[in-house]
């Protein structure tokens, strides 16, 4: 993981570059999302593939393949239910609220995560994030950190749930491949908090309700408010009605992808290897859940 508050010289908050309002997609009758992807017009997203903010009521898709990169499902701890997982290298549990869980893919795996329970709301990020290329191939695995072991900072009239990387000298006790941060915040109404990110990071806030003040730029419910790599400090003020958020944080990855569904590759050779062995069966198999 990368230090992002060890000691170090006054630093300039952070420019905003951007405020995205989201789209709501409907995919079918149970899911709604709000995605932000990596692209040509907008590489600060980098190390991050796509965050998606869903909101789930059932079965929505059956098991599936990954390879070359890490899915993550963080729940929100405001979610009525949870997820049930699984994957073809034997792992088999429940996502609680507030609990992350990472899939890392490498060079293949099949996965299959639901709602606990059909007709309740299940809501939280599903998050693909690109693993250096020289761990693309390596051996699949899952990792989990339980809600009631996220820490939590303290700040005035702000709590964040450290779930990746570290503030204030609190450390989340997962580590993935990749140096990245997820910062989940509630701020009082009026609050004030800077949060201190390394400056040649990328970083971006995910607005889930409240508004958000940084520099000139005000954000609200369904918008990413996106910053310049410019600055140590992430400088926020919170609305009258306070402001709840995900920030999430990354050294980017400077290298190439070629991705196509869900595989993340580093050339098109490897992409279609990455094919050929789903199409084979080398990424094991997995009995989709009720099918028993």
């Amino acid at each position: 993981m990368h230090p992002i508050d060890t000691p170090r010289a006054p630093s300039a908050a952070r420019s905003v570059l951007a405020v995205d309002t989201l789209p709501e997609r409907r995919l079918g009758a149970r899911l709604v999302t709000r995605d932000a992807q990596l692209g040509a017009d907008n590489p600060d997203l980098d190390p991050f593939l796509m965050v998606s903010l869903y909101e789930m009521r059932g079965a929505t898709f059956p098991p599936h393949p990954h390879a070359g990169f890490m899915v993550a499902t963080y729940i929100l701890p405001e979610s009525e239910i949870g997820f049930v997982n699984q994957d073809s290298i034997g792992t088999r549990n429940r996502i609680a609220p507030g609990a992350l869980h990472v899939t890392v893919a490498g060079r293949g795996v099949l996965h299959e995560e639901q709602p606990e329970e059909e007709g309740r709301l299940a809501q939280g990020f599903q998050i693909w994030i690109d693993l250096p290329e020289a761990e693309r191939e390596r051996a699949p695995e899952a990792l989990h950190l339980a809600a009631e072991r996220v820490p939590k900072v303290a700040l005035p009239d702000t709590e964040v749930r450290v779930v990746l990387g570290r503030l204030a000298g609190v450390v989340s006790p997962l580590a993935l491949p990749t140096a990245v941060s997820l910062l989940d915040v509630t701020m009082a109404p009026h609050a004030r908090c800077e949060l201190p990110l390394p400056a040649a990071d990328h970083a971006f806030a995910f607005m889930l309700g409240g508004t958000l003040d940084a520099g000139w730029r005000r954000a609200e419910a369904g918008q990413l408010l996106r910053t310049r790599a410019d600055g140590g400090l992430l400088a926020l003020a919170a609305g009258a009605a306070g402001a709840r958020f995900t920030v999430f944080a990354g050294t980017p990855l400077p290298q190439p992808r070629a991705m196509q569904g869900p595989f993340v590759a580093s050339h098109p050779q490897q992409l279609l290897r990455f094919a050929a062995d789903h199409a084979a069966g080398r990424f094991g198999s997995l009995q989709p859940f009720g099918s028993a």
